[in-house]
């Protein structure tokens, strides 16, 4: 690792590979995508095939030429969706005809015969972070800033929580106004659900209902403490929550009105000062929801 990392991560619209060349001290020192539009325009699986050994190849060519290791979330963590990124069933259709495992075997296969070390990290909470941390610091896309924050991980480093952040999470009236939107979104969804007669529609207002509940629940989890600078477990609860996980909740629906925002860049003024008051006008309904949470839908 001396020389640094390339780490990856895989996004759907667009779809693309995205990597992130991290130095050994933990800076980005470049970034970029390999489409994968290819691959799902392959006629058959030989085709999709040797399409993908083309794009390992082109991973593998890239670490020979900045002398670096591979990053990669550990296989084994591989879902049809990871839980958290916004990537849902449409992402699931694409990637059953993709295969990500797939690739990263194709990768780990081929850095093996290069002799290329291959690091493979928990990807807990890396998408989460990089849309809260990266993405707005270093206005990267919600994927490059994924995988910078795999490659980090996999150099040791762990993401504390920028003092904006810590700011945000301290002050009540933050609190009370996510915690308020969301009471309100239960509300609201069970009204709807007691009109509804379709079945379907029925089910899936209980689904946002479940959801609005959860989010309630991991705000309340807080209890008054951050559980960690860092906010993350390795699978282990800490007092207090998950800090990530709570920003994310607190910030994402209530404020950017999207449960996976394109637009990562408002959140700037968060993660540096805590200064939220002065843009929830026009970014977010006010507070205990209301009217302005009425058209805001979950993931």
């Amino acid at each position: 690792k001396e020389n640094g990392v390339l780490a990856l991560d895989v996004n759907s619209d667009p779809y693309h590979l995205a990597l992130a060349l991290v130095a050994p001290d933990g800076n980005l020192r470049r970034h970029l995508t390999l489409s994968l539009e290819e691959v799902d325009r392959a006629k058959n699986k030989g085709a999709k095939e040797l399409v993908l050994w083309k794009i390992a190849h082109q991973v593998i060519s890239l670490a020979e030429e900045h002398g670096v290791v591979i990053a990669t979330e550990r296989l084994k963590h591989l879902r049809k969706s990871r839980r958290g990124d916004g990537s849902g069933r449409a992402f699931r259709g694409k990637q059953h005809r993709f295969a990500y495992a797939s690739l990263l075997r194709k990768v780990h296969s081929l850095a093996r015969r290069k002799g290329i070390q291959v690091v493979e990290v928990n990807p807990q909470d890396t998408s989460t972070i990089g849309m809260l941390k990266y993405a707005p610091q270093l206005s990267l896309s919600k994927d490059v800033a994924a995988a910078y924050v795999i490659g980090r991980r996999a150099l040791g480093f762990r993401e504390k929580l920028p003092r904006g952040y810590e700011r945000l999470l301290r002050d009540e009236r933050f609190r009370g106004h996510v915690q308020g939107f969301y009471a309100s979104k239960v509300q609201e969804l069970r009204a709807k659900k007691a009109q509804e007669r379709n079945p379907y529609l029925r089910r899936r207002l209980s689904r946002e209902i479940g959801r609005a509940k959860r989010h309630l629940a991991l705000l309340s989890s807080l209890q008054g403490s951050l559980g960690g600078q860092d906010g993350f477990t390795e699978g282990r609860n800490r007092p207090g929550g998950n800090a990530w996980r709570v920003l994310r909740v607190g910030t994402f629906l209530p404020l950017l009105r999207n449960a996976v925002p394109r637009d990562l860049s408002p959140l700037k003024a968060l993660l540096h000062r805590g200064a939220w008051e002065g843009w929830k006008g026009s970014l977010g309904p006010p507070p205990g929801g209301g009217p302005g949470c009425a058209n805001v839908h979950f993931g």
